[in-house]
């Protein structure tokens, strides 16, 4: 046999046959068939279809099909493990109880969740993009669970466990949506199949199978080519890939055309065809947004380059690995979790796309993991998180790009509709008043506020939520001293009789909390950066500021926060509130709480302190209450007191 890939006849037989079509060669080559349990799924038919078309550009919002905290995984030695104990040490148990399979990545994310309920009493949660283990007398399928939810040809199909070597069938008997949640995950290797704690047959995402596939695929077929694979952590993606291909050129070896694998090497950095070790080969490499042009340097007629966690990698960067692509076969693939409305990967889903008149195939693989938790814990997640349009549902998502939410918290548009609402308390409502202040760093720096609202709490749905009228914000300047914001804030408690009063003492505001307390004046200081009272809010929010603004934003949202005509009429102030509460930054951080960017933070990205923002968000502070004011017998004392409870009731809580 020749040396050389290129001068054997019976390569360009294959290429004809495969060069042109993914799915035949994962199907035939690599014997990804139903009975060997690892058929190609729907999904990646749709990505392999998009890819094989020479000059190709394809992009893919993704997310993983994981699990929810605290279901049980079991190990390849037959422990039990909770999901989100997993680490990369460890070995599962394979889909056949004796076989194991080994743990390559680690992945979190969020998206909207499913209770699968069995007919023995058990049940499951899986988040949207999940991929369903279910069979149908001896036919067996796989496909995620929004596929599974809008087709009622699979109903037929059931869940099984695996006991005692066979796969009995639990079928399902309630399907329940959850919203949102948290979810943890992993890539393993072998066929993607798993077993759980209690037997059940698992899928895990699988989203590193199909890039090994074209990896290989674009080595074999295409002479001389070239694949770089790129992500902003290199590293962790050379591992999980390059672990796929030579999982794929195992089974390349089992088959009729095993005699093409012998032309494979694969290295640690570099995998390429023998004899060609600098000409034809797959290779990973990342650049530092500071000096984007690292990554260039390769070019050719078969040149592709596969972007993984694509929202991730640096404009910069990407603009240098795209610009590569200057002949007319060149390829593309950006894959990637939705997790930023901005920048070049949003691009290729928006105004780039093929739809739009551009040349990218957008492609839309609902994407996430989310929680499995008590009933309690769920219900306490989607009364957080809302209503599938909440913020909390718009980072690394079902596949869908919010509008700007994983950036800021409000829209424009909310925002605007906000501004028009008419005050939604009635005058026979048993609400009180909340007086809000925040004062500025002096002359010429950040603005110094007092708001003033009417609020009232309402029960809906069993759970009480904050109801706001902003009757005015009576200041807003950079000028005002200590001594004038006194004065002012005296008169409004007079004309505001009983009203709760909100100050943040922090800074500048130290000086007026001193002046107020001299005055016998009571009021609740504002110490926003610390973790949040109830233990219930920690596990969802970094900070009580975190949770202030997205109870704030979540008021919003609903309409159950609205300004005055005279707040209104007053441009001075309406249009730098417009402003401020349209550049509100969050993210979620790594125990995937809510977290408002720090104003620190806020200043590198060129948005002023949101100083009128703030006010309005203290009123949704945890253990700001207010007195109605037809109760007379009720004193600012009685509050204070009612204050102090709550806060040995926390006490008693957290002991």
């Amino acid at each position: 046999m020749s040396n050389d890939l290129r001068l054997l006849p019976e390569w360009h037989e294959v290429c004809k046959r495969y060069r042109y079509d993914i799915t035949r060669f994962a199907v035939e080559a690599l014997s990804m068939t139903e009975e060997n349990g690892q058929a190609v799924t729907p999904q990646q038919e749709m990505l392999f279809h998009s890819i094989e078309v020479p000059g190709s550009r394809t992009s893919v919002a993704s997310g993983h099909g994981c699990f929810g905290i605290d279901t049980p995984i079991m190990l390849a030695n037959g422990r039990i493990k909770r999901v989100q104990h997993i680490t990369l040490d460890d070995k599962l148990m394979g889909d056949d109880g004796k076989s194991s399979r080994e743990v390559l990545d680690i992945v979190r994310g969020r998206e909207r969740m499913y209770r699968f309920g069995y007919d023995d009493g058990t049940f499951h949660v899986f988040n949207e993009s999940h991929i369903l283990c279910l069979k149908k007398d001896d036919s067996y399928i796989e496909l995620t669970v929004h596929e599974y939810l809008a087709n009622d040809d699979f109903k037929d199909y059931h869940q099984y466990r695996l006991i005692d070597g066979n796969h009995i069938s639990i079928p399902y008997t309630t399907v329940h949506s959850l919203g949102e949640g948290n979810y943890y995950g992993f890539v393993i290797d072998g066929n993607n199949k798993f077993l759980g704690g209690d037997g059940t047959v698992f899928h895990n995402t699988g989203k590193s199978r199909s890039a090994g596939i074209v990896a290989l695929w674009h080595l074999l077929f295409y002479p001389e080519s070239i694949m770089m694979f790129t992500a902003p952590q290199i590293g962790q993606l050379r591992t999980v890939v390059w672990k796929e291909i030579s999982i794929c050129l195992d089974r390349l070896k089992q088959g009729q055309l095993g005699w093409l694998a012998d032309f494979v090497t694969v290295l640690a950095e570099k995998v390429y065809i023998k004899g060609f070790e600098k000409t034809w080969f797959v290779f990973a490499k990342t650049a530092p947004k500071h000096n984007p042009t690292n990554i260039a340097g390769q070019h050719g007629d078969w040149y592709m380059v596969w972007g993984d966690e694509a929202a991730g990698i640096d404009d910069a960067v990407m603009e240098v690995a795209i610009g590569a692509l200057t002949h007319e076969n060149n390829r593309a693939v950006l894959t990637s979790q939705p997790a930023k409305g901005t920048g070049f990967f949003y691009d290729t889903h928006h105004k780039l796309s093929h739809k739009n008149g551009g040349k990218w195939v957008a492609l839309k693989f609902n994407g996430e993991l989310s929680p499995i938790v008590s009933k309690d814990k769920i219900i306490e997640a989607l009364y957080q998180y809302g209503d599938r349009n909440s913020p909390g549902y718009l980072i690394r998502i079902r596949g869908e790009f919010p509008e700007l939410k994983n950036e800021f918290l409000l829209t424009r548009s909310e925002v605007d509709n906000f501004v028009k609402r008419a005050p939604i308390i009635k005058d026979d409502e048993r609400y009180g008043y909340i007086i809000t202040v925040d004062v500025g760093g002096g002359v010429g720096r950040d603005s110094s506020v007092i708001t003033v609202a009417k609020v009232i709490d309402r029960q809906i749905k069993g759970r009480f939520e904050r109801f706001v009228d902003i009757v005015d914000i009576p200041l807003y300047s950079n000028t005002a001293d200590i001594v004038a914001m006194k004065a002012k804030i005296i008169d409004l408690m007079s004309e505001y009789e009983g009203a709760s009063l909100v100050v943040d003492p922090i800074g500048s505001g130290a000086g007026l909390t001193q002046l107020l307390k001299a005055d016998g004046i009571y009021l609740t200081e504002v110490h926003w950066g610390s973790a949040c009272f109830k233990r219930s809010n920690r596990n969802y929010y970094f900070n009580k500021r975190s949770h202030a603004y997205v109870k704030f934003a979540k008021g919003v949202e609903n309409g159950w926060i609205t300004i005055s005509d005279k707040v209104r009429k007053n441009f001075r102030v309406l249009t730098p509130l417009k402003e401020q509460l349209t550049r509100l930054p969050y993210t979620f951080d790594e125990k995937s709480r809510w977290q408002l960017l720090g104003k620190k933070d806020m200043k590198k990205m060129g948005i002023d302190s949101p100083d009128i923002g703030d006010t309005l968000a203290f009123i949704y502070m945890e253990k700001i209450n207010y007195a109605p004011v037809e109760d007379k017998f009720t004193s600012r004392q009685e509050v204070k007191d009612s204050q102090e409870w709550d806060a040995l009731d926390e006490l008693a809580e957290a002991l």
